[in-house]
């Protein structure tokens, strides 16, 4: 197989463990989240910061308080050397939380993944990972336009992206405890 075909299956690959995370924690679904890290990671969201199975734990814990999740990913700088990489993605986060004060707000975070990858038993891991904030700004949720107009919500457990995608959410944490 020649270099850049090589190169191309292993930016491929890069990606869909980034897109993994992603869609693992706005679905809060703590196994999945845990199965990008690499066996010896580490996780640094600055206050939120730990072994890569560990902070998935947290964050998913922190997560079924919060009333959505998404992340969206821009692009990606990678380099190969081998079975280990190097990643820098683009990305925006929005949070919708109820405020201290009553109702809710959106929280919105610009920034980047930057990322180190190995390749473990075939697969690429995340061994280290660094947030970076750019930008965040908090917005109070006024009114919400389309809320009532009968498009779809969006869900953790029961959302309609494992029926499209064949697969199941891991039933952990459970949403039914406070």
């Amino acid at each position: 197989m020649s270099n850049v075909l090589q190169e191309m299956i292993d930016h491929h690959e890069i990606r869909k463990v980034l897109s993994a995370y992603c869609a693992a924690c706005d679905r809060c679904d703590q196994p999945a989240m845990a199965a990008v890290y690499a066996d010896e990671s580490w996780d640094d969201h600055g206050p939120r910061s730990g072994r890569g199975a560990d902070f998935a734990k947290v964050i998913t814990d922190e997560m079924r308080h919060v009333n959505s999740l998404s992340h969206l990913l821009g692009q990606s700088t990678i380099s190969v050397t081998g079975d280990e990489a190097g990643a820098e993605t683009y990305f925006l986060a929005v949070m919708r939380v109820n405020a201290d004060q009553g109702g809710e707000v959106i929280n919105q975070l610009g920034g980047r993944f930057i990322d180190t990858l190995v390749r473990e038993e075939g697969a690429w891991k995340i061994r280290h990972r660094v947030a970076v904030r750019d930008w965040s700004i908090t917005l109070p949720v006024d009114q919400d336009y389309i809320g009532a107009q009968g498009l779809k919500p969006g869900k953790r457990a029961e959302d309609i992206r494992f029926a499209a995608l064949r697969t199941a959410h891991s039933g952990v944490p459970d949403f039914t405890k406070p």
